[in-house]
């Protein structure tokens, strides 16, 4: 499964911040951070389970970035 996210997350130290967490909170997953799209896009991918979608809106919430699934 494949979730898209719309952030506002623009240097380094954020993205390096929320790909560490997601990697340590869902070893399960692989995520990618697109600082170039103007959607600043976080692509995460779930190998064998579903994308905890919710769980990942508010984790990168709670680091104060912006974070909402991007729509088609």
């Amino acid at each position: 499964m494949i979730e898209i996210f719309k952030t506002d997350i623009k240097h380094k130290d954020g993205k390096k911040q929320v790909l560490t967490a997601i990697q340590e909170l869902w070893p399960g997953v692989v995520a990618t951070l697109d600082q170039e799209d103007r959607d600043k896009i976080l692509r995460v991918v779930g190998a064998w389970a579903p994308v905890p979608t919710q769980e990942i809106i508010s984790m990168v919430r709670s680091k104060g970035f912006m974070c909402e699934v991007l729509e088609d």
